[in-house]
């Protein structure tokens, strides 16, 4: 975030250098006292836990970085340091220290609420919900296979944890002009609703408070809450009587600017006699870090429609920062176990791993897409190209399901103005997705103009209300609100060219009217007309939705996902090499083709640098993040990348407002599992933890 404001402090935090401990005291005095600070601002005092290295102490507003960071060092901390707690070995041990005695204070892992669930000491679930299961069914199925009736899987799966590091860092900004009015910059998923949160938490009125976000360098669900530094640098701006800016700085970025949870599944999967979905059992448990809502068991009842599921989340807490939304929570971990368990069935069954996906999973976007897969040459030739030497090739497949999420009180105003410009504007955000060009590319097609006639305006709050930029649910809601603002508008102006211009017969044309004399353009009526607005809405769903509250609608539709990977692996060295990889999405209608195309290339290469290249790496004594940098934290990188081709089958999606959904989570989730599902195929050996690290995949081979 590049908005400097005259007289602007900067804003830092002190943090703990230790994982776990208890403030025995802290004195800030000497800080205070430093020439050119500002304001200071304490989170804690004695007798206060700290439970996970990085977390706030104090914050400081000083004229400079170096005045700030002089004053950080001058603040006296006096500890009493305790065992770390980072695994769920540690933490689910007797004599385990309790990291959130009574489960109080827990932050939340997930974008949703967090369902029930009991406390006991550090483990809390299993999470109160039946959700697309029928636990008893499943346990009849699963009965009759280890009868000996069909074919089982038990296994278990484990996923590490995948640091959000957006290219740009959490930041924000905050200036108050008196004590009722409020103005935050702020790198966020949602002006909107952050807008509404500062109302609420100082006691403002709504057309008091404006947070903006013109440009946000990615997010991935990281910042799509209320986070401290916003908080912060409001409240440093308030005492110092200036405007505050924060700025994460990498190493803060990579421990608390957000991680996806890292999970282990146990996995029990079942076909019966008859080769059909025969059922599934499995418990997942989410190390969330001191937060709770993990998510990776809630997923794996989305695919396959057989309700022969009982499924468990379960949170083990310890003292590591708290996860946050990723893209798609609780997906990748939890399709790496499934989509794995499935192709073990195949196996065991001789049979194909797409032909039995066919067999198990009715939706019709897959159906077509699996049709795709399994004609492909890449699917076709994947036995005769897999090698007997030192380098060994294979090709996997996975399927992906996500639900179809969208914010019902989505509003697009579209102003035309009398220079036959198009102005959209939406309290959205556009994070690097695309969300504008989606809006300009709808917004063009359904005038009949040039996209150069179009000018969409998102990042302020102050415009009509939008949706926050997470479950997918972007395009879904601003689509139809904007088309439908262009159904009132052009109709306005086709009265208004009679009404003005006297013609007769006049009816709506692409781009403009025509009339029993000839034509005229939006822009020609515009000219005469003056300034025209519309507000458009986002209308209900022909066929409503499954699950409605306040802004967020849960609409009826299953978008897919079918990925296939190819890989090779060096058998001396263990290095996994992805070579080729095809991705298909049932979304339905493509609003912006190119824009499509990047947001599943970037879902797919996000994908491949979770399975085998990320993964957070701890100190097993001290329980220190060793990798606080990007040389150390291993990101995929151009030329760890192969080629990959993304494609999309376009049929609407039935009773969907605008015809089509999201795509960021489906571009995502299903990579690992056809990673995993590559790897097996070129190898003959079942690697059950990522990411598929040189040392894991020589144990594994040696094995």
């Amino acid at each position: 975030m590049d908005v400097m404001l005259p007289g602007m402090l900067v804003g830092k935090f002190l943090r703990a250098a230790v994982p776990h401990a208890e403030v025995v005291s802290i004195d800030v005095s000497a800080a205070e006292a430093l020439p050119g600070v500002k304001a200071v601002k304490t989170f804690v005092m004695a007798g206060a836990p700290i439970r996970y290295e990085g977390q706030a102490l104090a914050a400081v507003a000083a004229v400079d970085e170096a005045t700030a960071r002089a004053a950080l060092a001058n603040i006296k901390l006096e500890l009493r340091l305790r065992a770390p707690v980072i695994s769920a070995e540690t933490a689910l041990a007797a004599d385990a220290t309790i990291i959130f005695p009574g489960g109080e204070g827990a932050a939340s892992a997930s974008e949703a609420p967090v369902l029930k669930a009991p406390w006991a000491g550090n483990l809390r679930g299993p999470t109160e919900t039946n959700l697309l299961a029928k636990p008893k069914r499943a346990a009849k199925a699963l009965a009759a296979a280890r009868a000996g009736e069909g074919q089982l899987i038990e296994a278990r799966y484990t996923a590490h944890n995948q640091a959000h590091s957006c290219m740009e860092p959490h930041a924000a900004l905050a200036r108050w002009d008196g004590d009722t009015k409020l103005e935050v910059w702020l790198s966020t998923q949602s002006v909107d609703d952050m807008a509404d949160a500062l109302c609420e938490r100082y006691g403002l009125e709504r057309t008091n408070v404006r947070v903006r976000a013109d440009h946000v360098g990615g997010g991935f669900g990281s910042k799509a809450g209320v986070d401290q530094e916003m908080i912060t640098a409001v409240d440093l701006a308030k005492l110092a009587g200036a405007p505050v800016k924060i700025t994460f700085e990498r190493w803060e970025e990579l421990i608390v600017g957000g991680n996806r949870p890292e999970a282990s599944v146990n996995i029990a999967l079942a076909a019966d006699g008859d080769g059909n979905f025969g059922g599934l059992d499995a418990e997942a448990y989410n190390l969330n870090g001191a937060a709770v809502g993990g998510s990776t068991g809630l997923v794996l009842r989305l695919l396959y429609r057989s309700k022969n599921k009982d499924v468990r989340d379960y949170d083990v807490l310890t003292t590591t920062a708290p996860g946050k939304p990723f893209r798609g929570p609780g997906g990748p971990a939890g399709l790496y176990a499934l989509e794995q368990a499935v192709d073990e069935i195949a196996l065991k069954r001789a049979e194909d791993p797409i032909t039995l996906r066919k067999r198990w999973d009715p939706n019709p976007g897959r159906q077509r897409l699996y049709e795709i897969a399994q004609t492909s040459a890449l699917w076709r030739e994947r036995d005769a190209q897999r090698g007997e030497g030192r380098l060994r090739r294979g090709v996997g497949v996975a399927a992906a399901a996500w639900p179809y999420f969208l914010s019902k009180g989505t509003r697009v105003e579209l102003i035309g103005r009398a220079d036959g410009v198009f102005v959209a504007r939406c309290a959205c955000q556009d994070m690097g997705q695309g969300s504008r060009s989606a809006l300009s590319w709808t917004l063009a097609e359904a005038l009949g103009v040039p996209r150069s006639q179009i000018e969409v305006q998102f990042g302020d709050s102050d415009a009509p209300r939008g949706p926050a930029s997470a479950g997918s649910r972007t395009t879904p809601s601003i689509v139809p609100a904007a088309e439908d603002a262009a159904k009132q508008l052009t109709e306005e102006l086709v009265e208004l060219a009679e009404d003005l211009f006297g013609v007769k017969g006049a009816v709506m044309a692409h781009g403009g009217v025509d009339h029993d004399a000839g034509r005229l353009t939006w822009a020609e009526i515009l000219a005469r007309s003056g300034e025209r607005r519309a507000l458009g809405r986002r209308r209900r769903d022909d066929d409503g939705y499954y699950f409605a509250v306040d802004e967020f609608g849960w609409g009826k539709a299953w978008p897919g996902a079918v990925v296939v990977v190819a890989l090779e692996v060096d058998t001396a060295t263990g290095r996994v090499r992805a070579t080729d990889g095809w991705m298909g999405l049932a979304a339905g209608r493509i609003m912006a083709p190119p824009v499509a195309r990047s947001q599943g290339l970037g879902g797919f290469i996000q994908g491949l640098s979770y399975a085998l290249y990320e993964e957070r790496r701890l100190d097993p004594k001290t329980g220190l993040q060793l990798t606080t940098n990007l040389e150390d934290y291993r990101i995929i990188g151009v030329g760890d990348t192969p080629n990959l081709e993304v494609a999309f089958d376009e049929t609407p999606l039935d009773g969907v407002r605008g015809g089509g959904a999201g795509l960021a989570e489906l571009a995502t989730i299903g990579v690992a599992g056809a990673v995993g599902n590559a790897f097996a195929h070129a190898t003959g050996v079942r690697l059950r933890s990522i990411p598929l690290r040189p040392d894991r995949v020589l144990e594994a081979l040696r094995s």
